[in-house]
């Protein structure tokens, strides 16, 4: 029998002293589950130099490789899974039974309201590093800021049938990453993600500088992959272009009017300047993604010091 995740943290499934702990639901396995089988195990990176077409292996080399780096989308969700397990792992705690606190998240330029029963600290670390976990009636919420990347997962549905939304930046510590110090020295990008492996519904929005492509969609239903994106080339940004293919091998041609109509954002960034000057994508129309570096970029969402206030430490017993 399937169970919903919700129910896992709420007031009333674990009580102080119980013995009880976290049942945190994992983000990547889901995720990895609903992706299109030809993006997982990306190839080493090889990237010949981009013109005004759209490649599915190119897609898959830059966000699906292993050996790609910081923007590989399963070990950036396997690092917040790292966490969850801890949690799962190290028992009891009086906050697991305490109400939700709630609190308003603007990741990409959307208004979404989350909520947090405990946190957890990692060290001492600039910028900070901690995670906020708690559930609703309808949800599990999760957040996890520190190092170079800062995440934001719900995961509503029920074990069998998980339905996940992700929202990510990556590059908050690239002062230190590159030869000239500066936030566009290396990958500094946004991805949103939503997930749905029993529907085998897969879609994913980026934008960013150093990732190949100055805002891009992907959608599948396991059976064909549609994208559509504009592709960099750093001081400019290619015309928007679109790839309908299997997705299983990403090379053979499909139909894709199903899945050409996206239900999450169109993410696309705007002309800007660091130690590079960058141009403005060509999609989606208007692009909607801040890059500048400071904390009120489009990187900037979620609470990124300290906690949300009424958020109980889990360690504190």
């Amino acid at each position: 029998m399937s169970k919903a995740w919700s129910c896992l943290i709420l007031v009333g499934c674990a009580a102080p002293g119980s013995g009880s702990s976290a049942d945190l639901p994992l983000i990547e396995p889901p995720v990895h589950a609903a992706a299109p089988s030809g993006l997982n195990g990306g190839r080493s990176a090889h990237h010949a130099a981009l013109d005004a077409t759209l490649s599915a292996s190119d897609f898959r080399d830059r966000f699906f490789n292993p050996m790609g780096g910081p923007t590989d989308v399963f070990r950036i969700l396997q690092g917040v899974d790292d966490r969850l397990t801890e949690v799962n792992t190290a028992g009891d705690s009086p906050c697991l039974a305490a109400a939700p606190t709630t609190y308003a998240l603007a990741p990409l330029g959307q208004s979404l309201t989350f909520a947090a029963q405990c946190y957890r600290a990692f060290g001492t670390t600039t910028p900070a590093s901690f995670m906020q976990f708690g559930a609703t009636a309808d949800a599990t919420y999760l957040y996890v800021t520190g190092g170079a990347t800062r995440v934001a997962a719900r995961v509503a549905g029920t074990t069998d049938a998980p339905v996940v939304d992700v929202w990510y930046g990556v590059g908050y510590t690239n002062a230190s990453c590159g030869s000239d110090g500066t936030f566009d020295g290396c990958s500094y990008a946004v991805t949103q993600i939503h997930a749905e492996p029993a529907a085998h519904t897969f879609e994913m929005s980026v934008a960013g500088i150093g990732v190949g492509y100055c805002g891009a969609q992907l959608s599948s239903d396991g059976t064909a992959l549609y994208g559509i994106g504009s592709p960099d080339m750093g001081a400019t940004c290619n015309t928007p272009a679109t790839l309908c293919v299997d997705a299983t091998d990403l090379t053979t041609p499909s139909t894709c009017d199903a899945i050409s109509t996206l239900t999450i954002p169109a993410l696309g960034r705007d002309a800007g300047a660091g130690a590079h000057v960058f141009g403005a994508s060509q999609y989606p129309a208007m692009p909607n993604i801040r890059l500048d570096g400071t904390a009120t970029d489009s990187l900037g969402f979620g609470p990124a010091e300290t906690p949300t206030a009424g958020v109980a430490d889990f360690d504190a017993h």
